[in-house]
């Protein structure tokens, strides 16, 4: 279902502000901590973010920027 579909994050200025943070936090740049996300963490719930997009007729790119944002905002929360 969800083969070479292509998801576009949209992030904030807020959000690029805690990736920034968590970067300098970590030891990482900023677009290491936006593919560590979506490789460790986006990647394995696509599929449940398309069925829950059909389910409640939100752009599948709003989803997976919402959960972008809290899958960071735990990270920042452990990291404290």
């Amino acid at each position: 279902m969800s083969k070479n579909k292509g998801y576009e994050l949209e992030l904030s200025e807020e959000t690029m502000a805690k990736v920034q943070s968590f970067a300098e936090k970590t030891g990482r740049s900023e677009d290491e901590v936006v593919e560590f996300i979506i490789f460790e963490f986006l990647r394995n719930q696509i599929h449940m973010l398309e069925k829950r997009a059909e389910e409640v007729n939100v752009p599948v790119n709003e989803l997976v920027t919402m959960q972008f944002n809290k899958v960071l905002d735990y990270l920042v929360s452990q990291e404290n």
